[in-house]
């Protein structure tokens, strides 16, 4: 059993990790509905790191370095793991319901699920801070 302090604290801190990643998804989301997909945008919200890949998989981009033809369903059927861990909005809405109830109730398995749930957030911000630049 966590100790009262260290619960609030893990439950914060997925809290926020959450909401920063639902508020980068949703901008990324916009810029990709906008036609402006540039590399930042679909190796995040397809996982796939190497930009040499991202050419393999969604063809070559424009001059200006941005994939016109690509939508977000298209993006959304080729998306790996790490952008799963990244940018999947029921996620990381799970992680935030999952925080809540492990600090209204006080059970070994709510904190289990917790811990669950900061795991996935550091995988999702590990796997951020492994993307092309």
């Amino acid at each position: 059993m966590l100790s009262a302090l260290s619960l609030l604290t893990i439950a914060l801190s997925v809290i926020l990790s959450a909401l920063i990643r639902l508020i980068q998804t949703m901008q990324l989301r916009q810029n990709v509905a906008n036609g402006l997909t540039g590399v930042r945008e679909l190796s995040e919200l397809s996982g796939i790191l190497d930009p040499r890949d991202l050419q393999d998989v969604f063809g070559p981009p424009d001059m200006n370095r941005i994939w016109n033809h690509v939508g977000l369903h298209t993006i959304e059927q080729k998306r790996q793991l790490p952008g799963y861990l990244m940018t999947h909005t029921r996620l990381h809405w799970c992680c935030i319901a999952v925080a809540i109830l492990a600090v209204v109730l006080h059970h070994w398995t709510s904190e289990a699920f917790l811990i669950i749930a900061a795991l996935a957030q550091l995988g999702a911000w590990t796997s951020a801070a492994r993307l092309p630049r």
